[in-house]
């Protein structure tokens, strides 16, 4: 059975985002891989549970939300997450050999993540299509973005069985990434790219009403952050027009939604008013066709990224004709081969004397353009990539399945469990997880996790559990005991002795979550206690921790008990003083 998760793509549409090059590669793929036994299925957030979508679902959000490039389903993808709220989830793991197919940016998302690691803690297998580096590679995205992606990585490393590449350049970044970071290295194959338009397709009232197309321009295809170099873009504009004035030099279409770090280049378009009407940008959704208009009647396009996983931009723009100048960096040469116009990454002056040289001269153009004519062949088709994606399913069900990397408990440490949560805390503790807190990890009533570790020694065990609650008492089950407790204790389970190295297994479950409104009980540490450790400073330590974290909670609640009990007091006196008005009110009433 193959499950294809397409969270993020609905996730995307739902909020009424424009789609990127990752989920318009989704949208290609999932229609041709939905045959016999498969399905797309998209994470309840809710239970941290995948559910099946119907085949009416499918073709509103993966075809028709996709390529009209603005939200128009929308509405429809709301109604999907809302119906797989109060759906029966399905169960990855009740089919045999399973595969768990991810073609998606599930690195936005850790509740993703967390399941993905739970179904392949089940017996499930993971092929993960893999895009690039560049949250960890370049510092033009969210600082935000690099921690998740990071624990993505390490995801990969620990759980995936097949790992294809859009590139070879790409699948060569990840392998490095992995062995220097000693995570084990999943085989996989390097796909390619086409296009996701066509270009026999096109639309005469499209072509006659777009005022672009009236116009000589050169095109920038692209989210607008500082890693495509539109900065660059921008600066090379302003000496071509410096040197050969405004009325020699094409327009240029940026067309691209906005994304990270882009503020210095909205800030010198807006501060020249797009140096006064040569540079457009166009961030709003446009359609296919609409796009397909604008490669084919460029006179060249131009893609200065300072690295990509594939580089799409480069490769449409030859599949519509249309000569491109590009950086020569990364996936980059795969995608243009020798067909593209290349200069150093980041070389202003070689930009410069490239569009010089090679596009701004009509007859050297001309010449481009006749080679990419009789040259260029577009390397692989979508059907092409589906038969690997196939290949590489039956690959992940066939080959041994690799172990699961667990962290070590030192004895005596005490490992908080509070966020930013990491590999370390993904492979401690798993399940189908809600976000993790600053303060800690949540466990919903009736949730189930597992924690998991390896023995740092052959001692018998305490592990001793930090707790945080509403006041009043709450009941945890680990391993079928039920273990009740109060705000701020320490939940401590015997596990008793047993050769080190060896795995333990914690398994527990929310039985009753006592008065909280927000429904969990919450962990905030863990600390692993042997024979060894007793009486050592560090055993010394965690029993002072301990101590003070109890004597917290109990002020704690002496304090609300205080709180509760002056309120007490105030609806006592404001009743009593209803009550003494009525009765005088009564005994002054003239009688009759």
């Amino acid at each position: 059975m193959l499950w294809i998760d397409v969270t993020d793509l609905v996730e995307f549409i739902a909020s009424g985002s424009t789609v990127s090059g990752v989920q318009r590669v989704e949208a290609q793929l999932v229609p041709l891989l939905i045959e016999g036994d498969s399905c797309a299925v998209v994470l309840d957030r809710t239970r941290g549970e995948f559910v099946e979508l119907t085949a009416t679902e499918v073709i509103e959000l993966l075809h028709d939300g996709v390529s009209s490039g603005v939200a128009t389903a929308t509405q429809s993808a709301k109604a999907a997450i809302s119906r797989a709220a109060t759906t029966l989830p399905s169960k990855l793991d009740e089919r045999p050999n399973s595969v768990l197919l991810s073609l998606g940016a599930m690195w936005i998302n850790d509740q993703l993540m967390a399941a993905t690691r739970a179904a392949v803690s089940r017996g499930v297998r993971f092929v993960n299509y893999f895009y690039d580096l560049t949250p960890v590679l370049d510092a033009g995205h969210a600082t935000d973005l690099r921690p998740l992606f990071e624990r993505y990585l390490a995801l990969l490393g620990d759980c995936s069985d097949r790992i294809p590449a859009i590139s070879q350049s790409s699948r060569d970044d990840l392998a490095a990434y992995l062995q220097n970071q000693d995570l084990r290295v999943p085989p996989g194959v390097a796909t390619a790219l086409p296009s996701g338009l066509d270009p026999r397709e096109g639309d005469t009232d499209v072509l006659n009403t777009n005022p672009s197309t009236h116009m000589e321009y050169a095109l920038m295809v692209g989210t607008v952050e500082a890693r495509k170099n539109h900065l660059l873009a921008f600066h090379a504009w302003e000496e071509l027009i410096s040197v050969y004035g405004a009325d020699n030099v094409p327009n240029l279409i940026c067309v691209g939604k906005i994304g990270w770090n882009s503020g210095e280049f909205q800030e010198r378009l807006g501060a020249t008013d797009g140096l006064d009407g040569k540079i457009t940008l166009r961030s709003e959704g446009i359609t296919d066709v609409e796009l397909a208009e604008l490669y084919r009647n460029a006179l060249f396009t131009i893609y200065p990224s300072n690295y990509e996983g594939w580089g799409l931009p480069v490769t449409e723009s030859l599949l519509f004709g249309t000569p491109v100048v590009t950086a020569r960096n990364s996936s980059l040469i795969e995608a243009g081969g020798e067909l593209a116009c290349y200069f150093p990454t980041g070389d202003l002056d070689e930009f410069i004397r490239i569009i010089e040289t090679e596009m701004l001269d009509p007859e050297t153009r001309d010449g481009h353009r006749r080679r990419i004519a009789e040259e260029f062949q577009d390397p692989v088709t979508w059907l092409d990539i589906t038969v690997l994606i196939k290949q590489e399913v039956q690959s992940a069900q066939n080959q041994e399945r690799p172990g699961q990397a667990t962290p070590t408990l030192e004895n005596g440490k005490s490992y908080s469990l509070a966020a930013p949560h990491t590999a370390f805390t993904d492979r401690l503790i798993v399940g189908n997880q809600r976000p993790p807190q600053p303060w800690g990890f949540p466990i919903f009533a009736s949730q189930e996790i597992t924690i998991n570790f390896v023995r740092g020694t052959s001692a018998e065990l305490t592990v001793h559990l930090g707790s945080l609650c509403e006041a009043g008492s709450v009941v945890l089950q680990i391993n079928n005991h039920d273990h009740t407790f109060s705000r701020g204790e320490f939940v401590s389970v015997n596990i008793g002795a047993g050769e080190g190295g060896t795995p333990v297994q914690l398994t527990l479950r929310a039985v009753d979550v006592g008065p909280s409104e927000q429904g969990f009980i919450g962990l905030t540490s863990i600390t692993v206690e042997g024979e060894s450790a007793m009486g050592t400073e560090e055993s010394e330590n965690f029993m002072v921790i301990k101590c003070e974290a109890e004597n917290q909670a109990l002020r704690a609640d002496v304090e609300q008990l205080k709180s509760e009990l002056a309120s007490a007091n105030l609806e006592l006196d404001r009743k009593s003083q209803s009550l003494l008005s009525r009765v005088m009110r009564r005994l002054n009433k003239p009688s009759e």
